[in-house]
């Protein structure tokens, strides 16, 4: 038999609550910044369906706007943050590094969001500006 060659990192009471404590110190990042990307896409859902496209392809709206964009936007956030941030700053120069990143990423964000619905929103003027059923729906919208 081969002899393993590990270390307990867990030995006692004590080391089971530091960990714990541990461990909740780098969830927050994730979890935090999940609930805001997800309130933020629940607003961006909402206007997105009352303002300008309507109910058409809703399932894919919800999925993307209400469980793909919070996971990434989070998952990214809280991951940049628990790099950089966590263990290496506190107090006002980690809020400040904090919103740095998030002013980083979620632009970035923002952006690809901006460039994909330009493409399929542009697509759905399409079809409404050069087919005859989108004539009869703006016709009927006033348009």
């Amino acid at each position: 038999m081969a002899e393993f060659n590990y270390q307990v990192l867990i030995t006692g009471e004590q080391d089971i609550k530091t960990a714990e404590k541990r461990r909740s110190v780098y969830l927050r990042p994730f979890l935090l910044f999940w609930l805001n990307s997800l309130f933020a896409e629940v607003i961006f859902l909402a206007v997105g369906i009352f303002v300008m496209t309507g109910t058409q392809d809703l399932f894919y709206k919800v999925m993307w706007t209400l469980v793909f964009c919070p996971l990434g936007m989070g998952g990214a956030m809280g991951g940049l943050i628990n790099i950089f941030i966590v263990d290496h700053y506190y107090g006002k120069k980690a809020a400040h590094f904090t919103g740095i990143l998030s002013l980083l990423l979620l632009s970035t964000c923002n952006y690809l969001c901006c460039s994909l619905d330009r493409h399929f929103v542009g697509y759905y003027n399409g079809l409404l500006l050069f087919t005859d059923k989108g004539q009869e729906r703006l016709a009927s919208l006033g348009l």
